[in-house]
């Protein structure tokens, strides 16, 4: 019996043993089910969250810092009046941002931006995880935030825009930095954040910024007005030096004790900067501005930088196929560098001349039905092609890119078109020479009335060509553009003398006989007829006229050259030949144009009055300088009686004062010219038997032969012209 129990005790024991073994077996498993189902969540967390950011990343898609591009300001230049290359207008979209290198930052200014910023910036990896972790505790506890992104984080969110306060967007822009750091020293990463910060205004970089608030370059800043801009970058427009002193100068201190507790500023120094007031360039005297102070020229452009402008965008069409709109937006935010041709001194003296009312006639404010007062352009250029001085306008100018009258008035030439379209291709293609004998008097008949009349009203017979320009009569240049025929003088004014505003198509065109008195369909613009001119006074070469010689990108590398081409217009002893005959229109008795006289120095041009008196006109030529003249309503009407003489005297008054001080000159003539004495009465070579002679200059290849007319005879004249040629669009009389 005992043995027995002892059996069962051994059974039931064995019993809870393999009860406890099986519980145990059934809690390992739920642990490992459980640690497996955590770890496995814990993975699909983990790689949910991965994707999640990685997609943000966009990893594929890496920062290249080299195709970041930003807006840059469009910056204009020119000379000033010693011959310093000086900036006169800068020209921008919706911020002033202006790229240096970063050999042209000098190191306090990095230093400045570094120890305020990113005091690590030179040790870590693109992210200062030390910062980081500081700055994320102090949010969880006390709430808030406060900046922890190093130089390259913020460069990452200035680069994409990427400002969301996500956490995800932080640990997107983390792992960007580090990429970055990766791919870019940390010079390359400064040198595109000092580029890129915003520093208040409409300034981007430190070299806008410098220029805006302390109207210098950033390599001439000096170690306060560094650190003035190195303390704004947390709150730009609310710490500006120019709009809030006082608070800038509690930041840019902050930042000098960056620099000093940092090793890049004694005692000494840190002191001596913290005692300096803040002074912007609103502030300061400007009596004293040295020529590398730059101009930021925010108000009112001038006409001549419209002209430039409108120029630039047009050759950025031609050159790139572009639109209009397109061009226009590049060259607001391209960073083009634009090298002007004004002569900022003849710019002054014009623009001056155009304020004073006692520069035009006394009756200059007479208005037209339109309540309008005669308005008035000039232009003056090189003889190559280089405007100088522009002005599109009476009175002071108030608004940018307004119509400009030099540049984009189509007005008539009246006479003053005759020696482009009607005696230099005569005289090249030998048709007349100085002395030609041609009849003054009606070509055809125009609506019953005799066609043209002259500015006389009188006809005078058998005349000179010379004669014919002096007074500026109507018939001859009619007589002539028939024997020529309009289409080839249209040709030679398009071709030869860049004129483009020539109508060639259509029932309304140029290809009519009343071309030759400056009856045009549409007109011309001032600065085409002054540019047409240059040949007569430098020997026939052409120049297109251009308001800047070239375009440069943000790095100098030339984007287009603009600098005029020579092109043989006429050939030299043409050009000689004319270039006497329009000297007789001002020294030559009843010469139109003998209110331009300069006396000692040499003047050659001609008048322009066009049908109905709507306009007038003068070109004048001197050995240094052309100069171009118009007065008109801009709705045209019929000008006053004491307007009627005044272009010349005008231009007179305006380059006497341009040519102050040079030394009185004469034209250099070719030597393929003579000046020779002719019958008046003949136009042929003077001999014993010819009563009455004047000197007149010829080509050597076409001299005229001698007189043959006895004792300077009634018989007919030897030389005679054609009157064929198509009907007249109109009928004006001009002078």
């Amino acid at each position: 019996m005992a043995v027995k129990k002892r059996t069962k005790r051994k059974h039931a024991g064995s019993k809870a043993w393999v009860i406890t073994r099986q519980i145990f077996s059934h809690i390992v498993r739920i642990f490992v089910t459980l640690f497996l189902v955590g770890v496995i969540t814990g993975c699909v967390v983990v790689t949910a969250i991965t994707i999640y950011v990685m997609n943000f990343m966009e990893t594929d898609n890496p920062i290249n810092l080299d195709n970041v591009s930003l807006a840059q300001t469009t910056i204009f230049y020119a000379n000033d009046e010693n011959g310093v290359q000086t900036e006169v207008y800068r020209m921008a979209a919706d911020e002033n941002h202006i790229e240096v290198t970063i050999d042209q930052i000098p190191q306090y200014v990095i230093d400045a931006f570094v120890c305020t910023e990113d005091k690590r910036f030179y040790e870590h990896d693109g992210v200062d995880w030390i910062r980081t972790i500081r700055v994320t505790i102090s949010a969880l506890l006390e709430g808030g935030s406060q900046g922890g992104s190093t130089i390259t984080q913020q460069l990452i969110k200035n680069v994409t825009k990427d400002d969301d306060v996500t956490p995800v967007r932080k640990i997107r822009e983390i792992f960007r930095a580090i990429q970055l750091e990766r791919e870019y020293t940390k010079d390359e990463i400064l040198e595109k954040y000092l580029n890129i910060i915003f520093l208040g205004g409409r300034n981007r970089g430190v070299e806008a910024a410098a220029q805006d608030y302390f109207g210098c370059h950033v390599w001439e800043l000096t170690v306060p007005q560094a650190a003035s801009l190195a303390g704004m970058t947390r709150s730009p427009n609310s710490w500006r030096p120019d709009l809030y002193p006082e608070e800038n100068m509690e930041r840019r201190n902050y930042s000098l004790k960056c620099m000093y507790e940092q090793g890049k500023l004694t005692e000494e120094e840190y002191e001596k900067y913290c005692a300096e007031p803040v002074v912007t360039v609103d502030d300061s005297d400007q009596e004293d501005t040295n020529d590398t102070t730059v101009q930021t020229a925010e108000g009112i452009t001038s006409y001549y930088t419209d002209a430039v402008i409108e120029e630039v965008i047009a050759d950025l069409m031609e050159e790139n196929d572009w639109s209009r709109d397109y061009a226009t937006s590049r060259l607001q935010q391209g960073g083009y560098r634009i090298y002007m041709n004004v002569d900022t001194k003849l710019q002054k003296i014009v623009e001056e001349k155009f304020l004073d009312w006692q520069t035009f006639s006394p009756n200059q404010l007479s208005p037209n039905e339109n309540d309008e007062i005669p308005q008035a352009a000039f232009v003056i250029m090189d003889y190559e092609g280089r405007v100088l001085a522009l002005v599109g306008g009476k009175d002071e100018k108030t608004q940018s890119r307004c119509f400009n009258r030099a540049t984009q008035a189509k007005r008539s030439p009246g006479s003053a078109i005759k020696p482009l379209a009607v005696y230099a291709p005569a005289l090249e293609y030998n048709y007349i020479d100085w002395s030609t004998v041609l009849l003054d008097e009606p070509v055809m008949e125009v609506n019953g009335k005799d066609w043209p009349k002259n500015f006389s009203g009188k006809y005078e017979g058998d005349v000179t060509v010379v004669y014919a320009l002096r007074k500026s009569l109507n018939t001859i240049p009619v007589l002539l553009i028939n024997q020529i025929t309009p289409q080839k003088s249209v040709e030679f004014m398009e071709k030869k003398f860049g004129i483009t505003t020539l109508v060639k198509s259509g029932s309304v065109n140029d290809y009519g006989p009343s071309l030759a008195l400056g009856s045009m369909s549409e007109g011309i613009y001032l600065e085409e007829l002054t540019a047409a001119y240059a040949p007569f006074g430098n020997g026939g070469l052409y120049y297109k006229p251009a308001t800047y010689s070239r375009i440069e990108d943000a790095n100098g590398n030339l984007v287009y050259d603009n600098t005029s081409t020579k092109n043989r217009a006429i050939s030299e002893d043409t050009a000689s030949v004319m270039n006497r005959l329009l000297r007789q229109v001002i020294i030559g008795a009843s010469g139109t144009g003998y209110r331009a006289n300069m006396g000692d120095m040499e003047v050659i041009g001609k008048t322009g009055t066009s049908q109905d008196y709507y306009d007038r006109t003068f070109v004048g030529l001197t050995p240094y300088y052309i100069g171009g003249f118009w007065t008109g309503y801009d709705t045209p009407a019929v000008l006053p009686e004491s307007q009627l003489n005044a272009p010349d005297a005008v231009w007179k008054t305006i380059m006497s004062e341009v040519h102050e001080g040079l030394e009185p000159k004469q034209f250099e003539l070719s030597d393929e010219i003579v000046a020779m004495e002719f019958c008046v009465e003949s136009g042929l070579a003077v001999t014993s038997r010819c009563t009455e002679t004047e000197t007149g200059y010829y080509k050597k290849s076409a001299l005229p032969g001698p007189c043959d007319m006895p004792h300077g005879g009634d018989e007919e004249s030897s030389s005679s012209t054609t009157e064929g040629g198509s009907s007249p669009l109109d009928a004006p009389v001009v002078n």
